[in-house]
C-alpha cells in the first residue's frame, strides 16, 4: 500500500551541553579562560526557511562574537554583543536554504578567549506527506547502545531530511535471552513506533548469532540454522510486512571467516533457503533481500557461487555494499555492473539495492573532507539511480563517535550526540541529502548521459514537459543546457540555493559543472553541451584581502551582446562584439575566515539572466610560521622561526610560543610583520638526538596558527664551499682544485656487470653563492646513451639531485632535479618532485659535455635557491646525487653519493651539507 509521509514528530527535546572546541593556550592570566558550551534549543540546529534561526549556547564570558559562513565559505553574518544580552541564544536573520557554520569567540573580562562553534541547516519547505518514494535511506543505528545510538529525537531529523528508509537491526541475541523464548526488547519497539510515526520505512537486518545455540557469529549446521530461522519468523511476526523489508545478515562474506560457517556462500544459501521457506509460508508478501555483499576480497567469486547455488531464487532484491573510500563514487559503478552481469547470466533481473555506502570524514589518512563527503554521497545516490539501482542507503546517519582519527566514528550525516559542535547538528552531507530528496521526490528516472570526458547528467521526469537534471563533472567546466528561448531554468546548488535563469534567444543557459552536483529544472532537451562561451577565474585569496578575478565572455554569435556580471555584491557591465572576447574584472569582499571558497558570478546578457558560473578556491591565513634547522657561520645548531605575512596589510602578533623537548619559550612578542614581509628569530638549540619542535602564532581573538617539525642531529656534514661556477661544460680549475666527492661502483644495487672505474665512476663537487647551488661532476663512462627526453631522462645517462632543507629526514618536501645530454644533442633539465611543480624547472641552467675519446661526461648545473625554495643563509641542507647508467640496452643501474632517490624515495638517506660562508 502507498505510504503517506506526514509531518515529522519529535519525541524528545535536545538540551545536551557540550565541551568547547578549543581554549586559548594556558598563560599567566589571573583568571581562567571563559567557559563555552553548545546547547542546541532546536533538535540538530535544523530549521525550515522562514523559521527563526536560534543557536543555543552557555558561557560565563563577558562578550560573545560570532561569524557565520555558508557552505561556499562566504561570511553571511557577523557581530559581537555582551553575553548577558544574548541570554544564551544567538538569533540570526538567515532564511536562504543551505548549510552554515558558526564560529564563536567568548571573551572574558580580562581579555582571555575561548573559541568554539556550531553548525546549522536551513531547508526549503517540502511536503513529503503523500510521497511514496523509498529510494533514499540511511543506516540509523537505533538498535545500538551507548554513544553510537542517535536517540529517538534523531528520527524526525531523518524525515525532515527526506530520508524514507531506516536500515536498522533487532538483534537475535537481545530478542532471545532465554532459550526458546523470543521477546523483542521495548527499545526496539519504541524506535519502530517512532519510525512509523514519522512515516519512515524499516529495512530490518536479520542478524547475528546467539550464544544460547552456538559460540560463533554465523550458524553452520541445520540445527543452528533452524534456531536462527525461528528468530527470523518471530521478527516478521513482530514487525510485519507493511513498510518493512528484511535483509538476511550483514556482510556474511566478510564477517566471521574463521568461524564454523567460514563466511562461505554454501552456508549462507543454506540459511537463506531455510529462512525464506519459513517466513514466506507464514508471510507470503514478505520482502526478503540479501546477501548484503561486502565488495572485498574475492567478492565476485563469492557472489557467482551464491548465484550458482540458487541464492537468487530466494531473495526479492540483491543487496551490496560497494565502498570505494577515499575514491569518488564513480569507482563503484563497475561493481554494480559486475553484479548485474552475474545476475543476468543466471537469468535474474531482480532489483539491486545498495544498502551501505559511505565516506568518512576526519583526520585519518583514508578520510575525506566534509564537503567531499557531501558531494560523493549525492553522486553515489545519483550514479546508483542512473544505473538502475532501486534503493540506496548511506552509512550512516550519525557519527558513531567523536574521534576524528577513527574512520568508524565519522561516517555520519550529522554529528555525534557528544560532539563539541552540538548534538545531532548537521554536517554538509545532511543538507546535501535533504536537497537531493527535495529535487527528485517521486520523479521517475529518465536516464543517465555523459558529457565531456568526466561529466554526468542524471535526469528525472518532472511532468508537464519539465525535467530535473543532476549535473556534475570531475573536470570543472562550463556547459550549456538547451531549453526553449525565454523559458525559465531553475538552478539549485548542492546545498539548496536556487537561481532562476532564462534561456537566451538561441535556446540555452550556461552553468558551471564541477565536482559538486547541481540541479537544473525546466523544459530541458538534449544533452549538456561543453562550452567555452564564459570563463570565471579567481586568484588565490588571502584572508583579510579581497579576492579578485576575471570573467571572460567569448561571443561566437554574429551580433554584439551587452552584458552585466554580478559577483561579490557588485556589478560590472560590458559588451562583446561578434566573434570577439571581452574580459571584465570581478571582486569579492575581504573576509577574515579561511578555508575552501566557492566564488559565484551570474551573467545577464541582453537583459536576460543566462549564466550562473562558479569556481572553487581556498582562502589561506595571512600569517604562516615555519621552523628550520640552520647552522650559523661556525656550524653551530640553531632553530630559526620565520613568520611570513602574505596579506596587503601589516599584522601585529602577540608572540610565538615554541617548544622542543624540555626547552620552550616565547619569541617575537608584539612584533608587527610587514605586508608581504617576514620576521624571524633564532633559538640556540644543540641537536644531539632526534626530536621534534612546535610553534604557535598567537593573535588576540584569533585561533592559533601552529606548525611542527622534526630535528635530527647533523653527522659528518659535507662542506659546500662558496664559489661561483662559469657554465661552459668544463670543470672550473678552482673547483677541480677542491676535494672531490668520489663516485664509484658501490650503488645500491651496484651497476649491473660493473667493470670497474673505466666502466663508470666519477668525481663530484657542490659549491654555492648567494644565487645558486652549483653541481659539478666529471663522470668516466665507457659507453654513453641517452635516448630519452624530459621526465624520462632518469632511464638514460644522466645526473639527478635530491635536496631538502635541514638535516636528513627533517623536511617533508624534496626537490628532485635532473639534467642530461640527450642523443638528440640537447641538454634537458627536469623536476620530478614536488609533483605539483613537475616539469622543466624554472631558472635551472645546465651545460653537459661529452668527450668521446676520453670517455668522460662533464656536468655543470646551476640551480637557483628560489627554484629550490631554500634560504641559503640557513646554511644547512641535505642532498644526494645520482649518476644513472645506460650503455644502450636500458638502464643498468646507478652510482650515488648519498641515498634516497634511486633506491627508494626517502630523504632520510640524504647527506648533510653545510654551506660554508667562506670563499675558497
Amino acid at each position: 500500500m502507498a505510504r503517506r509521509r506526514s509531518g515529522v514528530v519529535s519525541l524528545l527535546t535536545a538540551g545536551l551541553l557540550l565541551a568547547a572546541v578549543l581554549q586559548s593556550p594556558a598563560r599567566a592570566a589571573a583568571t581562567a579562560a571563559p567557559a563555552l558550551t553548545i546547547a542546541p534549543t532546536t533538535v540538530g540546529n535544523t530549521f525550515t526557511a522562514g523559521q527563526q534561526v536560534k543557536l543555543g549556547f552557555s558561557t560565563d564570558a563577558t562578550t560573545v562574537s560570532w561569524t557565520v559562513r555558508d557552505a561556499g565559505g562566504t561570511e553571511v553574518a557577523k557581530g559581537s554583543a555582551p553575553a548577558a544580552t544574548l541570554n544564551g541564544q544567538l538569533t540570526l536573520a538567515i532564511s536562504t536554504p543551505g548549510w552554515y557554520q558558526t564560529d564563536l569567540t567568548a571573551v572574558g573580562s580580562d581579555g582571555t578567549t575561548t573559541l568554539g562553534g556550531t553548525d546549522f541547516a536551513v531547508l526549503s519547505p517540502h511536503d513529503f506527506s503523500t510521497s511514496t518514494d523509498t529510494r533514499i535511506g540511511v543506516a540509523g543505528a537505533l538498535a545500538f547502545g551507548g554513544a553510537a545510538n542517535p536517540g529517538l529525537e534523531a528520527v524526525p531529523l531523518m524525515a525532515k531530511g527526506g530520508i524514507s528508509t531506516d536500515r536498522d537491526e533487532a538483534f537475535w541475541s537481545a530478542a532471545e535471552t532465554t532459550k526458546g523464548v523470543i521477546q523483542f526488547p521495548q527499545r526496539y519497539k519504541d524506535y519502530k513506533a517512532t519510525l512509523d510515526a514519522n512515516n519512515i520505512d524499516f529495512l530490518n537486518i536479520l542478524d547475528y548469532g546467539n550464544s544460547l545455540y552456538y559460540p560463533d557469529e554465523a550458524p553452520s549446521t541445520d540445527e543452528q540454522r533452524a534456531a536462527f530461522t525461528r528468530y527470523a519468523v518471530a521478527a516478521v511476526d513482530e514487525w510485519g510486512t507493511e513498510h518493512t523489508t528484511y535483509e538476511l545478515w550483514n556482510e556474511w562474506n566478510l564477517r566471521d571467516p574463521n568461524g564454523a560457517a567460514k563466511a562461505s556462500p554454501e552456508n549462507y544459501v543454506a540459511l537463506l533457503k531455510m529462512v525464506s521457506a519459513a517466513v514466506r509460508a507464514k508471510h507470503p508478501d514478505v520482502k526478503l533481500t540479501g546477501p548484503s555483499l561486502a565488495v572485498i576480497n574475492d567478492w565476485q567469486g563469492w557472489f557467482t557461487k551464491f548465484a550458482d547455488l540458487g541464492g537468487l531464487d530466494y531473495v526479492d532484491a540483491v543487496t551490496i555494499h560497494p565502498y570505494v573510500q577515499p575514491l569518488d563514487p564513480e569507482a563503484s559503478v563497475t561493481y554494480v555492473n559486475t553484479i548485474r552481469n552475474i545476475m543476468t547470466a543466471h537469468g535474474s533481473n531482480k532489483p539491486i539495492y545498495i544498502t551501505e555506502q559511505g565516506w568518512a570524514t576526519g583526520t585519518n589518512p583514508s578520510s575525506v573532507s566534509e564537503p567531499t563527503q557531501a558531494r560523493d554521497l549525492v553522486r553515489g545516490h545519483l550514479l546508483a539511480y542512473g544505473n538502475g539501482v532501486a534503493r540506496y542507503s548511506s552509512y550512516n546517519f550519525m557519527d558513531s563517535g567523536t574521534d576524528p582519527s577513527n574512520v568508524e566514528h565519522r561516517f555520519g550525516l550529522v554529528r555525534n550526540r557528544l560532539d563539541s559542535r552540538g548534538a545531532l547538528v548537521p554536517k554538509p552531507s545532511y543538507v546535501a541529502t535533504a536537497v537531493l530528496a527535495r529535487q527528485i521526490d517521486e520523479l521517475p528516472l529518465i536516464g543517465q548521459t555523459r558529457f565531456g570526458s568526466n561529466g554526468y547528467d542524471v535526469s528525472f521526469n518532472a511532468g508537464g514537459g519539465q525535467s530535473v537534471h543532476a549535473v556534475w563533472s570531475a573536470t570543472p567546466g562550463v556547459v550549456a543546457a538547451t531549453a526553449p528561448a525565454g523559458s525559465t531554468v531553475k538552478v539549485t546548488n548542492l546545498y539548496g540555493v536556487e537561481t532562476a535563469l532564462t534561456a537566451d534567444a538561441g535556446g540555452h543557459v550556461w552553468v558551471s559543472a564541477g565536482p559538486e552536483p547541481i540541479y537544473l529544472r525546466g523544459a530541458i532537451t538534449g544533452p549538456m553541451l561543453p562550452s567555452s562561451r564564459f570563463a570565471l577565474s579567481v586568484a588565490p585569496e588571502v584572508s583579510g584581502d579581497p579576492a579578485t578575478g576575471t570573467l571572460t565572455f567569448t561571443n561566437p554569435d554574429p551580433v554584439t551582446h551587452a552584458f552585466t556580471v554580478a559577483a561579490g555584491g557588485g556589478e560590472t557591465s560590458g559588451s562583446v562584439t561578434a566573434g570577439a572576447s571581452t574580459t571584465v574584472p570581478v571582486s569579492y569582499p575581504a573576509q577574515e575566515s579561511t578555508g575552501p571558497r566557492t566564488y559565484s558570478a551570474s551573467v545577464n546578457v541582453d537583459g536576460r539572466p543566462v549564466a550562473l558560473l562558479s569556481v572553487a578556491g581556498t582562502a589561506t591565513a595571512p600569517l604562516a610560521i615555519t621552523g628550520s634547522h640552520v647552522l650559523n657561520g661556525a656550524g653551530k645548531d640553531l632553530l630559526r622561526f620565520r613568520v611570513t605575512n602574505a596579506s596587503s596589510r601589516p599584522l601585529t602578533i602577540d608572540g610565538v610560543d615554541w617548544a622542543s623537548g624540555s626547552a620552550s619559550g616565547t619569541l617575537l612578542t608584539g612584533v608587527t610583520v610587514a605586508s608581504h614581509g617576514t620576521s624571524y628569530a633564532d633559538v640556540e638549540l644543540p641537536v644531539t638526538a632526534a626530536s621534534t619542535w612546535s610553534a604557535t602564532i598567537r593573535r588576540t581573538g584569533a585561533a592559533g596558527i601552529r606548525a611542527t617539525g622534526k630535528l635530527n642531529p647533523v653527522v659528518a656534514a659535507t662542506h659546500g664551499v662558496r664559489r661561483t661556477v662559469a657554465l661552459d661544460g668544463v670543470i672550473d680549475p678552482g673547483v677541480a682544485a677542491l676535494p672531490a666527492l668520489s663516485l664509484t661502483g658501490t650503488g645500491t644495487p651496484p651497476v649491473q656487470g660493473w667493470g670497474g672505474p673505466d666502466d663508470l665512476s666519477g668525481s663530484l663537487w657542490l659549491t654555492h653563492d648567494d644565487t645558486n647551488l652549483y653541481v659539478s661532476a666529471r663522470v668516466t663512462d665507457d659507453v654513453f646513451a641517452q635516448p630519452n627526453r624530459n621526465g624520462n631522462i632518469w632511464a638514460g645517462d644522466s645526473l639527478q639531485l635530491g635536496m631538502s632543507a635541514g638535516a636528513p629526514g627533517e623536511a617533508p618536501q624534496v626537490q628532485e632535479i635532473g639534467a642530461a645530454l640527450t642523443d638528440a644533442g640537447t641538454v634537458d633539465t627536469w623536476r620530478w618532485t614536488p609533483v605539483s611543480q613537475a616539469g622543466t624547472p624554472s631558472g635551472v641552467q645546465a651545460k653537459v659535455g661529452r668527450d668521446a675519446a676520453a670517455h668522460t661526461t662533464t656536468y655543470e648545473i646551476a640551480i637557483p635557491w628560489t627554484t629550490l625554495q631554500f634560504a641559503p643563509e640557513d646554511r644547512l641542507l641535505s642532498a644526494t646525487v645520482v649518476i644513472n647508467e645506460n650503455d644502450g640496452t636500458g638502464r643498468r643501474g646507478w652510482l650515488t653519493w648519498g641515498k634516497g632517490v634511486a633506491e627508494a624515495k626517502n630523504p632520510a638517506g640524504f647527506n648533510p651539507v653545510f654551506l660554508d660562508p667562506a670563499t675558497h
